[in-house]
């Protein structure tokens, strides 16, 4: 018996590479569905052996990407477990006081009826300050003789101070 014979033998270092190869081997048929859904929450969960807590066989990165590929082969994840608002309730088994909820939720409706009344009123704001910027640019309300002698900035700088 060589040095290294021994330390399969006794799971030493290199029996962490054999289960991580072990795994990669298992990838593909987790991908394909071929092995079943107690098998699949065995290796994902962390298991109690003699009072110590070893890791999942299968890693967070690796059931992600078995679980993107069951989802992309049309098959429902078992192990998903349903979305709520209410910090992970069902919503009939929620208590009776009315819930408080995020402050964008309980204005969500006045504000957008504030954004619709307002967008109403979008042309005729956007019609009334392109006038206003056509004035300024022509210059209205500046004697003929200061538009005939002035240049364009002493003309704006005019206009600036007296607006």
């Amino acid at each position: 018996e060589t040095r290294g014979e021994t330390r399969f033998a006794a799971g030493g270092r290199h029996a962490s590479k054999q289960a991580a190869m072990a795994t990669r081997c298992r990838l593909p048929a987790l991908f394909r569905g071929e092995v079943s859904v107690e098998r699949m929450k065995e290796l994902m969960s962390p298991k109690n052996v003699d009072g110590r807590w070893r890791k999942p066989e299968l890693s967070r990165r690796q059931v992600a990407k078995v679980r993107k590929s069951w989802l992309l082969d049309g098959k429902e994840w078992p192990f998903d477990k349903p979305r709520t608002n209410y910090g992970g309730w069902k919503v009939e088994d929620l208590p009776a006081v009315k819930q408080k909820g995020k402050i964008v939720d309980r204005k969500k409706v006045e504000r957008q009826k504030n954004i619709d009344e307002r967008m109403k009123l979008m042309p005729k704001m956007i019609e009334e300050y392109r006038e206003k910027y056509r004035a300024w640019r022509r210059c209205d309300g500046m004697s003929p003789i200061d538009k005939s002698f002035m240049t364009p900035k002493q003309l704006r700088r005019k206009q600036k101070a007296s607006s």
